[in-house]
């Protein structure tokens, strides 16, 4: 087992908030060298599913050292279609090796039938995919017995309209399904400024208590939009929104998404201990 924690538990000494770093090979010695400073490493799933037998595996440096959680994009819980088993096989697999206290996914779709999209796509919100999301994710959920959250994401242009807007669609997944919310605050800040809406307003309207994890990241500009690529320092705006979520919310994590361009290791460090601020500003506030 590479993750040293029981299901749906920490260790002991972990009893706040957890802060964590999404695991990237281009940090992974500086991680190692600073582990004492995360308390939990997101990895990818796709990049582990098929090599956690090889003792090469990156990730056995962190054996017993850290939990590991697994943050997926291949699920596609939005596809009107039976769910990928072989995917779900594999990720069990991985899920059984590292052991960790839940895994996630998007909400969204990657996949239609006999093609991957390679991107996260945004769903029509109607209540027809409604019944296709709640009914993939009832399929996941019996072949893998293990918490499942999913992500709110990016996306950049506005859909037709639909039955729900994208809160009421969201929170309708929380109630009908048995998963909690990875909250990525700066996807809600980077859609509120390309589709021209208060995130402030969207997250009161969000199930706060369903939230478990919390992003954090950075993106860049492109003319007038704002891009995903967490590649940024976290921008002062998503320090607000995040202080607003945990004063009406204690989430069991917060994990920083740096994929690129990455600063001197200090910086993300820094990130980290923000974070912690943060949460026992808001716990003493």
């Amino acid at each position: 087992m590479v993750g040293g924690s029981a299901v749906g538990a920490w260790p002991p000494n972990l009893t706040a908030t957890k802060v964590g770093l999404g695991y990237r090979r281009p940090l992974h010695d500086e991680i190692l060298n600073n582990i004492a400073q995360i308390d939990f490493l997101e990895v990818i799933s796709e990049q582990f599913m098929h090599s956690l037998n090889d003792e090469a595996s990156p990730l056995l440096s962190f054996a017993d050292k850290v939990p590991l959680i697994p943050h997926s994009v291949g699920l596609s819980v939005g596809t009107a279609s039976p769910v990928n088993t072989s995917y779900v096989a594999g990720l069990a697999k991985l899920i059984e090796k590292i052991n960790p206290p839940w895994y996630s996914d998007h909400l969204c779709l990657t996949q239609v039938p006999e093609a991957d999209m390679e991107q996260l796509t945004p769903l029509w919100r109607t209540w027809e995919a409604l019944d296709v999301v709640c009914d993939n994710i009832a399929s996941i959920q019996s072949l893998i017995p293990r918490p499942l959250l999913l992500e709110n994401i990016t996306y950049y242009f506005d859909l037709p309209a639909g039955d729900l807007t994208e809160v009421e669609f969201l929170n309708a997944v929380l109630q009908r399904s048995r998963c909690d919310l990875l909250l990525d605050v700066n996807n809600v800040y980077t859609n509120s400024i390309n589709l021209n809406f208060n995130a402030t307003s969207f997250l009161e309207s969000v199930s706060l208590d369903r939230v478990k994890q919390i992003h954090l990241a950075g993106g860049e500009w492109d003319g007038g939009l704002l891009i995903d690529t967490h590649s940024r320092s976290v921008p002062d705006r998503v320090w607000e929104l995040l202080q607003f979520v945990l004063s009406r919310c204690k989430p069991e994590a917060i994990s920083l998404e740096w994929d690129s361009d990455f600063p001197p290791f200090s910086t993300i460090l820094s990130h980290l201990e923000r974070v912690r601020k943060i949460v026992s500003d808001c716990n003493h506030g």
